[in-house]
């Protein structure tokens, strides 16, 4: 894993887009790739850090964020094969998603971050918990990869020559035609631009594989609230199990949503993030 501590920060300027026109953005070069992020928020402590899932980029975390913005300072980034970030064609396994995720965070000077992420921004969030214990200052999981409950019995070559083939579809559609494919237009413009540059090469993320919670969980010692969508009793069992390996972990199971948890039910997830956050930040 590359040393952190080798990364190197860019300067930030005004962002233009309408949902996120008080955020700025900037670049930050870490573990051989430039990373970019947006940040926005009261410029104090303490700070959120916003891991996207996979297609995704740091504007979809825009409606929670700014929910945010008035009481922390907020920072989303663009995971590597996402939005402006590089897109190389390597680098999704696990531990370069834990150093790009470490190297942001100490060039932009951030201590004691609390850790936000969704699917496999959870992943790499969680897995970066558990590396760096003493680096979040708490953690929330948004249905994170790792805690599905399925599994892709295909071969790893198979997963990834389907997800390049659905990313190159997307990008071969009109705006007009993939916006009317999102079930969510509050999210329709991150979505778009989101799904627009996304690189075919984070399907090696499929051949990289995500880190099993079992595995994680027991070495991440932070307060951690993970937020899952609405599954079977017997999930509900196996989550409840897995968050139990947690020193000090809270399992909320929303009923009516889907894996995107927050876009089904947004209220939800904005309240119970806040009393976490009350109940960690004081």
């Amino acid at each position: 894993m590359t040393d952190p501590s080798t990364a190197t920060a860019g300067a930030s300027t005004p962002d233009p887009s309408a949902a996120t026109a008080n955020w700025h953005r900037g670049f930050v070069t870490t573990n051989g790739v430039d990373l970019h992020y947006y940040r926005t928020g009261n410029g104090g402590g303490p700070t959120l850090v916003f891991a996207h899932g996979l297609y995704d980029d740091g504007r979809c975390w825009a409606p929670l964020a700014n929910a945010f913005a008035d009481r922390f300072d907020v920072v989303a980034y663009d995971a590597r094969g996402h939005g402006r970030s590089d897109k190389p064609p390597n680098g999704y396994a696990v531990d370069d998603r834990i150093a790009d995720l470490r190297g942001l965070v100490d060039q932009l000077r951030i201590e004691n971050p609390i850790l936000v992420g969704h699917s496999f921004g959870g992943n790499t969030v969680a897995a970066t918990a558990a590396t760096y214990p003493d680096l979040p200052r708490a953690l929330v999981l948004e249905d994170p990869a790792g805690m599905l409950g399925w599994v892709d019995d295909q071969p790893a070559e198979a997963q990834v020559a389907a997800i390049e083939t659905q990313i190159e579809a997307w990008h071969e559609r009109t705006d007009a035609s993939l916006r009317a494919s999102f079930d969510h237009p509050w999210w329709a413009d991150h979505l778009l631009g989101a799904r627009r540059a996304v690189s075919p090469n984070v399907a090696q993320v499929r051949r990289a594989g995500y880190v099993d919670p079992t595995e994680t969980f027991p070495s991440i010692r932070c307060p951690t609230l993970v937020l899952r969508a609405d599954v079977s009793e017997a999930q509900r069992r196996a989550d409840r199990a897995a968050v139990d390996l947690l020193a000090d972990g809270r399992l909320y199971h929303i009923d009516g949503a889907g894996h995107c948890i927050r876009r089904d039910r947004f209220d939800v997830v904005r309240t119970a993030i806040e009393s976490f956050l009350d109940e960690v930040v004081g």
